[in-house]
């Protein structure tokens, strides 16, 4: 075989990896991807819920900031 058969033999072998070695790289991160959302998912399912209730009375609170005399006198 010559030399430029030899080459581009080469150059299409090193072609063949490199493709598969993007498709491997590509199908780990669809894995990965998938992974973390069933993670974030079990994570969210474990979490305690709060009532709506709460919630809304805990932003409310977080909205008003009253000084130590207004609470007394709101207190009455």
């Amino acid at each position: 075989m010559s030399a430029v058969q030899d080459v581009a033999r080469e150059e299409r072998t090193a072609a063949r990896l490199e493709a598969e070695r993007l498709k491997a790289e590509a199908k780990a991160a669809r894995t990965y991807t998938r992974e973390d959302a069933r993670a974030a998912a079990k994570f969210e399912r474990g979490q305690p819920t709060r009532s709506a209730s709460k919630r809304k009375t805990l932003a409310n609170e977080k909205r008003k900031l009253v000084s130590y005399a207004d609470l007394l006198r709101i207190r009455g």
